[in-house]
């Protein structure tokens, strides 16, 4: 398509008011520090939600996805499932969602790295690291 005929496409949708939506972009993302408490009731937790705080370009209501898994050491990966939130006007969406708790009862056959994956359409995926788990000592690290 020539450029000129771009703009004016552009133009014409942007007053009629369909002007196509970008995606809001992730900068960063972070989880509150770990306890026994998040993790599963087996282990002696509580099961309790973390909460992750993403910052992305201010832009209210376009989806962000987290998903949150655990890369254990034998090379197996577990799924803790998968969640959405609509962004925030402010730049700053805080979810605590329900994710499948922590729950590594391997005693000490495999340990576990917890993570989570951000990830919108407008940006690439942010992974961060929530803690590993040792699962004979029953510890968790940062």
């Amino acid at each position: 398509m020539k450029p000129f005929r771009q703009l004016s496409l552009s133009l014409l949708a942007l007053t009629l008011g369909m002007a196509p939506a970008l995606a809001v972009e992730i900068k960063s993302a972070s989880v509150g520090a770990p306890s026994k408490a998040h993790l599963c009731i087996k282990l002696g937790g509580k099961g309790q939600d973390p909460t992750i705080t993403i910052k992305h370009a201010a832009k209210a209501g376009d989806t962000i996805r987290v998903k949150m898994y655990d890369v254990l050491s034998n090379g197996r990966t577990f799924q803790h499932k998968t969640k959405t939130i609509k962004s925030d006007a402010s730049g700053t969406t805080v979810m605590t969602a329900n994710f499948l708790p922590p729950c590594n009862t391997t005693g000490g056959k495999a340990n576990s790295s917890y993570r989570f994956d951000v990830m919108s359409s407008g940006s690439k995926t942010k992974t961060v690291r929530w803690f590993n788990f040792n699962s004979k000592t029953r510890t968790i690290s940062r």
